[in-house]
């Protein structure tokens, strides 16, 4: 068993460090949580019986400076009390600090760095930083074996896969998929093709044209779909995580330009009733990890068009349990939706072969299991 301080760089959500360690947890291995402000993940660490750090060592403001070194000194004290044998730092800064404060220490205690995806590579200046701390990682930990390769070259000394993983067992589903059809003022004859994904508004150069998960790029192919079949009907469900809304507006507008109705449900509690509503389920995103919707639809058996980036083709194999195309691109896409939307028999095979792969490779206690012997290496590096 290890002793390990788990990093989380949000407050909110966390769905995939709140199982990582309550299924750690049950394992017998002592963890502590450090989080950057009350929340929903402090709460859950609370009722999992984790002891929980709150630091505040979120924000980039100037005019916290003063807040930011107390919160640099609270967590470096904590890093190097000689109480972990490992320190488990998951999402940007929370990494990018940790690294700093451990300054490669292999000794005591070991640095995992969990690193969800590489969007942020796109910008020059977290690129380079990317490039000067990764050697001071002790194991590199990636979602997918496309960042592995990527994150390599960038200069990882080493690297591991671990996937994201969730309890399978108890996503659950509303038996009753006509309530929900209902609902959504959905006909026997429509074809329901939904996308969930939280709007990321950003100035990156790269995502101006097509943002991280997207939706422009599902906008303009349900245009062309449904020029060529007039029962599909378009769901998107989801708001902007940060943002004034203007993103949002932005793509109703394209929408609208582009003269296909979408509706956009904005945030939804659970996805119990809606994905098994759907006949269709897409992730067109520019860079993506897993996809916790995707799995989420693979376990509702529903078929998944998504784009061959990152982590998605480990979710989405092609022709197997869904269709995978190039990414910004409509066409490629909007043909993906015509072929399921004609074929029935398609999709319920794709769908049941979704659930069967999702549940043997994205379990928690899978995923578990690959991150413990992350561990066992840690835990050899430091001997």
């Amino acid at each position: 068993m290890v002793r390990v301080l788990q990093i989380c760089g949000t407050p909110e959500g966390g769905t995939w460090f709140i199982a990582q360690i309550k299924e750690l947890s049950k394992r017998g291995h002592t963890i502590e949580a450090v989080v950057p402000a009350e929340g929903s993940v402090a709460e859950a660490m609370r009722k999992l019986g984790v002891p929980v750090h709150v630091i505040p060592f979120r924000g980039y403001r100037l005019r916290d400076f003063a807040r930011h070194v107390s919160s640099l000194r609270e967590l470096r004290s904590l890093i190097l009390c000689g109480r972990f044998d490992i320190v488990h730092a998951h999402l940007l800064k929370s990494y990018f600090l940790a690294r700093l404060l451990t300054r490669g220490r292999l000794s005591r205690p070991c640095l995992i760095s969990q690193i969800p995806g590489d969007a942020h590579l796109s910008i020059p200046l977290l690129r380079l930083a990317e490039r000067l701390t990764l050697p001071l990682d002790g194991i590199t930990v990636l979602s997918c074996s496309a960042f592995e390769s990527e994150f390599r070259a960038l200069g990882a000394r080493r690297t591991s896969v671990v996937r994201y993983g969730l309890e399978t067992s108890a996503v659950q589903f509303s038996a009753d998929v006509q309530a929900g059809r209902t609902a959504l003022k959905l006909t026997p004859r429509n074809v329901a093709i939904g996308m969930v994904a939280h709007m990321y508004p950003t100035r990156a150069k790269s995502f101006q044209e097509v943002g991280v998960k997207g939706h422009e790029t599902f906008i303009d192919a349900a245009a062309l779909a449904r020029t060529k079949n007039e029962h599909l009907r378009f769901f998107i469900v989801g708001d902007e995580f940060v943002g004034d809304g203007s993103y949002r507006r932005a793509l109703q507008r394209r929408a609208e330009n582009r003269g296909v109705s979408i509706e956009f449900l904005g945030h939804l509690d659970s996805m119990s009733d809606f994905l098994p509503a759907m006949d269709i389920l897409s992730n067109p995103s520019v860079s993506e990890s897993a996809s916790y919707t995707v799995i989420e639809a693979a376990l509702a058996r529903r078929p998944v068009a998504a784009t061959d980036v990152g982590g998605l083709t480990d979710s989405v194999i092609h022709g197997e349990t869904g269709i995978l195309v190039p990414a910004k691109d409509a066409q490629s896409l909007a043909d993906a939706f015509l072929q399921l939307a004609d074929d029935a028999g398609l999709r319920e095979r794709l769908g049941q072969a979704g659930r069967r792969h999702v549940i043997s490779r994205f379990d928690i206690a899978t995923t578990t299991s690959d991150l413990e012997r992350v561990y066992a290496e840690a835990q050899r590096l430091r001997s």
